[in-house]
């Protein structure tokens, strides 16, 4: 699995830095038939490689292979785990005559628009910023839409077959990999055991462009205080200035929420799931490679899963405090509604809240959403 997963990796990487050689094809192919054999999973990787190859000979330039440009947003620069990673990668390519330049930025609307712009082909940036570039994948963060891990593995298989490609393609740019950040939780002052009265009352800070957070928030008639990107939520929740934010746990190190925690705790209720999103563009990285670079991560989907623990662990455990199982049920019944609502209103795609249903009825078919026997489609 290890050297399957190494060469997906280096293959698709290849071709999506344009790595095209003039390989024979036995029969001569159409476009179409070429782009359904680079999809087809029941073929082989090599049979897959070939046709890509054919597909996307004329993005040779000169015949060198043209550099690619990634942005990635790290609160923490060069010195934060996604850009680390990304670098890491970066150095492997070289041997194989690749150039991929990475730039870290820790403001993440630099990514945003200049991913718009042209400046990078590709950008890593949160799931809410990723919802302008794709309302289907920026769904996955809808409140208690992928209640667990378990659920969220589920939904990044759908997302990594080729029946979802269409989906992941919305414009001028397409999503090239979803990876995983952990649960929602909300982190308070309130050093008690949470009660829904006190954790939703006082001022809460969110992010402008997360749509679940001000729906939370404003469905308990908070006061919203706004914050231009999740490091400036946190901030204000760290200087006191709201009382409650809305964070995974990995935010205890990269926005050192330690700090506002110091005398607070967590309410140990998952809210939602946070993800970093790969967006590209249309232009510069094929929609065939983008299936490729899907399936590779989803291969890595354990490894993404120990990153995360490993920059969760120095959370204290004793500031997780569950809410009572009665106050859970009323909030489980009450997030329900918001989503809903988000939905009607169109905050969310309504295939991605159809899609999150049908694996929230597949782990738990006694939910009482799962009564109806009506068959849920994809889209």
């Amino acid at each position: 699995m290890k050297k399957f997963s190494s060469l997906l990796l280096t293959l698709s990487l290849c071709l999506s830095c344009g790595l095209i050689s003039n390989v024979a094809v036995a029969k001569k192919l159409s476009e179409d038939e070429l782009r359904a054999r680079s999809m087809d999973q029941g073929r082989t990787l090599q049979s897959r490689i070939r046709a890509l190859k054919k597909l996307y000979a004329h993005m040779l330039i000169d015949g060198e292979i043209p550099p690619r440009m990634t942005c990635v947003w790290d609160v923490l620069g060069k010195q934060g785990p996604i850009y680390t990673s990304t670098i890491d990668q970066a150095l492997r390519m070289r041997h194989y005559g690749i150039t991929m330049h990475v730039a870290a930025y820790t403001d993440e609307q630099e990514v945003v628009d200049k991913l718009k712009s042209g400046e990078c082909d590709t950008s890593i940036m949160s799931g809410a910023q990723a919802k302008q570039f794709n309302d289907f994948t920026g769904s996955i963060e809808a409140l208690g839409g992928v209640p667990s891990r378990k659920h969220m593995k589920y939904l990044l298989q759908v997302l990594a077959s080729t029946h979802a490609h269409k989906k992941m393609q919305q414009g001028d740019y397409h999503v090239v990999g979803v990876i995983p950040i952990g649960d929602n939780y909300l982190f308070t002052h309130d050093g008690k055991k949470p009660t829904l009265k006190r954790t939703f009352s006082g001022k809460a800070s969110i992010v402008n462009s997360d749509v679940s957070q001000k729906a939370l928030f404003d469905a308990f008639g908070m006061k919203i205080i706004n914050g231009q990107n999740t490091a400036a939520a946190a901030g204000a929740y760290n200087l006191a200035d709201a009382d409650v934010v809305m964070a995974p746990l990995v935010g205890y190190n990269m926005f050192n929420l330690g700090t506002g925690l110091k005398h607070g705790s967590i309410v140990d209720y998952p809210l939602s799931q946070m993800t970093l999103q790969v967006v590209s563009r249309v232009d510069t990285i094929p929609p065939e490679v983008g299936q490729f670079l899907r399936e590779d991560l989803f291969i890595k989907l354990n490894m993404l899963y120990r990153e995360v623990e490993k920059n969760s662990r120095e959370v204290p455990r004793e500031k997780m405090i569950k809410l009572s199982s009665r106050e859970s049920k009323i909030l489980d019944d009450k997030i329900a509604e918001i989503r809903d609502k988000v939905t009607q209103e169109g905050g969310y795609n309504k295939g991605m809240m159809k899609l999150q249903k049908k694996i929230r009825c597949k782990i738990d078919k006694q939910r009482s959403e799962c009564g109806s026997k009506k068959k849920v489609a994809f889209n």
